[in-house]
């Protein structure tokens, strides 16, 4: 029985080392499987193998690429091209380099630098819905516009939309919403989108001066009034504030909106 289970053990050795599980097409086999589970940390050691047996293996560097962008280690990611090309020539990359390296710029919010790259590149200049999205990254939403109406070619129709939500926008002016709360507290709020917020600034402001004057007229002498008066003072001066930020966090948060929309179809690997 002993001499069987040995014997079947040799066998199956043989048998292995004669597939030769790590040559070249079996390691980038494996890591495609390992990086499409999301098991980076194995994989970049399958692709760094593949590569070491083939030190001209574009399809491993690219996915070598990918996992060090995907994981943030955007050095590495530079360093691995730079070692597959043999120099940084960034607008010399492929059209595969090329987006994976525009993604990477776009993942670490570059976005001017991206916009230079796409307008250098080789592979990448002629492609509209590229560029119009480095635009619409940099929330210029006109020159977004008028780039849109001026190209020939088919643009993606999610870019389209933020094209002309983007162009459309009416942004709150910070110094119009202060200026309405000054003269009717709350209201400086409500026209940026804060409703709640303007109702209760109104009803605290109104109320804490509505307390001091009534305390002023009984009793001048007492110092309950000027409590009142300077928590009145207080809402008052803070809700003009308050209504000039929520006009700046109102505008920023539609266009950051978009933003991430166009993010999110450079970003997407499908």
């Amino acid at each position: 029985m002993k001499t069987n289970l040995l014997l079947f053990l040799l066998l199956a050795s043989i048998d292995l080392f004669s597939q030769d599980l790590y040559n070249h097409e079996n390691s980038v086999k494996f890591g495609e499987y390992l990086y499409n589970s999301n098991q980076y940390d194995l994989a970049v050691r399958e692709f760094e193998r593949s590569v070491f047996l083939k030190p001209d293996d574009q399809k491993s560097y690219l996915y070598l690429f990918k996992i060090y962008r995907k994981t943030n280690a955007f050095d590495k990611a530079i360093d691995c091209y730079g070692r597959f090309s043999g120099s940084f020539r960034f607008e010399d990359m492929n059209k595969e380099f090329g987006s994976e390296y525009l993604k990477l710029l776009v993942q670490k919010s570059s976005y001017q630098e991206a916009e230079r790259f796409v307008n250098s590149s080789l592979y990448l200049k002629e492609n509209d819905n590229y560029r119009l999205a480095t635009i619409l990254l940099l929330k210029d939403w006109k020159r977004a516009d008028n780039f849109r109406q001026g190209v020939n070619s088919t643009i993606n129709k999610s870019l389209i939309g933020i094209t002309a939500e983007g162009a459309a926008f009416k942004r709150k002016s910070p110094a119009l919403a202060g200026m309405l709360s000054a003269i009717l507290p709350g209201s400086g709020k409500a026209y940026a989108g804060r409703w709640k917020d303007g109702v209760i600034a109104f009803i605290m402001t109104s109320s804490t001066a509505f307390i001091s004057a009534r305390g002023f007229n009984k009793n001048p002498s007492s110092i309950y009034p000027w409590i009142m008066g300077s928590f009145a003072v207080a809402y008052y001066s803070g809700n003009i504030y308050g209504s000039a930020q929520a006009a700046l966090k109102y505008n920023k948060k539609r266009e950051d909106e978009w933003v991430d929309k166009t993010r999110a179809y450079i970003l997407d690997d499908n």
